[in-house]
């Protein structure tokens, strides 16, 4: 998949940006043979136990990553070194536990995926805004194919209308998300990576247009805002633009019982218009976020019998329990920036230029923000 795509000279190792070359027979045969050797780990030193069907090197022969399944695992965790040679370390802005709290809820999420309604699923207004910007980026690539970087897997963005010839690259660091929802009518030639996104695996200025749903909201603030400002920046070209739809609180508070008060009154489209309403209401600050364990013990005590109120409303029965009841004693936190708060966010790399509202049931607050990137040091910014 990757040998003649155009897109394997983007990829480098996410630790030390060198860049990656596939692996032939030979150089996989030797390195399997040091599999079996007890001869190879893991930058977090764990053994390597089960031989690569196929493999990403870096130029120098001293750093591997595993192919399997047509997906590079370019995480930095899953960097492949030889016994006795000093992995190179990384310490990301989010703590391991962060990680891997969201791993596991989004690889249970990505099961019932084709449930999940918008507004936390994007719609054709949302894709709108973004298709312009797509063809715009042709323009600018003057003459070449463009190439986008797109933060997750969102099935909508994969396969909206690209310009012919674009040269999609995905990013999303949850397995499961990838197996699940990632869309087989993905623009041609796609590829989609096993990736941290605060270490991308892409040289610096390999894009035209980087695009993401929802992505900042998981990151810690303001650490992990930044964080990605940064990434997202090294990555683009200065000619780029950065594209991210974003969940953002209102600037005046809800009360949880005035939310609750419309849910038993109608007055709410569908059940995860609702979950996000009440998860901003419960928003603790830009630093604390929202636990979402939080959520459950704001409806078990006023909804004792959630089907019954399924079946009331005309609402999937399956609802509540995919989504709030699985919610219970969970630990993780998304914040909710107002719109001005996750602009001036990213300033330190990116000026806004625009900011798109659907039209669509409480779509104030699931803006599509647009980004100019700003002039790197010493440079043009063009």
């Amino acid at each position: 998949m990757l040998a003649e795509n155009p897109l394997l000279e983007t990829l480098c190792c996410p630790v030390n940006k060198s860049p990656l070359r596939l692996m032939d027979t030979d150089g996989l045969r030797q390195l399997n043979d040091a599999i079996g050797r007890s001869q190879v780990m893991y930058a977090d030193g764990a053994r390597v136990t089960e031989p690569l069907t196929g493999g990403l090197a870096t130029a120098d022969g001293a750093s591997f990553y595993r192919i399997q399944g047509r997906i590079p695992y370019l995480l930095p965790d899953l960097r492949i070194v030889r016994a006795g040679e000093k992995p190179q370390s990384f310490a990301p802005p989010q703590s391991p536990e962060d990680a891997m709290l969201w791993s596991t809820r989004w690889g249970q999420v990505s099961q019932f995926w084709d449930h999940i309604q918008p507004p936390i699923r994007p719609v054709s207004q949302d894709i709108r805004v973004l298709e312009p910007l797509a063809a715009e980026a042709a323009i600018r690539a003057g003459g070449t194919a463009p190439r986008a970087l797109l933060l997750g897997v969102t099935p909508e963005i994969a396969a909206m209308r690209w310009p012919a010839g674009t040269q999609l690259l995905a990013a999303d660091s949850c397995l499961a998300m990838i197996h699940n929802v990632w869309p087989t009518n993905a623009v041609a030639g796609a590829v989609v990576t096993l990736a941290d996104w605060f270490a991308l695996p892409v040289c610096d200025a390999a894009f035209d247009l980087v695009l993401g749903d929802g992505s900042i909201n998981m990151l810690r603030y303001p650490d992990g805002f930044a964080a990605l400002g940064r990434e997202t920046r090294r990555v683009l070209k200065d000619s780029g633009v950065l594209a991210i739809r974003a969940f953002c609180r209102p600037a005046q508070a809800e009360s949880v019982d005035a939310i609750f008060k419309d849910l038993f009154e109608r007055r709410i489209g569908n059940i995860d218009i609702f979950n996000w309403r009440l998860a901003m209401a419960l928003h603790r600050g830009l630093h604390a976020g929202t636990r979402f364990g939080d959520l459950w013990e704001a409806w078990h005590p006023r909804v004792p019998d959630s089907a019954g109120l399924m079946r009331s409303l005309g609402w999937p029965l399956e609802a509540p329990g995919e989504f709030i009841e699985a919610m219970r004693g969970f630990d993780g936190r998304m914040v909710f920036p107002t719109v001005t708060e996750l602009s001036e966010s990213l300033a330190g790399e990116f000026r806004q230029t625009a900011c798109h509202f659907p039209e669509y049931e409480t779509g104030d607050r699931y803006p599509t923000f647009v980004f100019e990137p700003n002039s790197r040091a010493g440079g043009s910014g063009r």
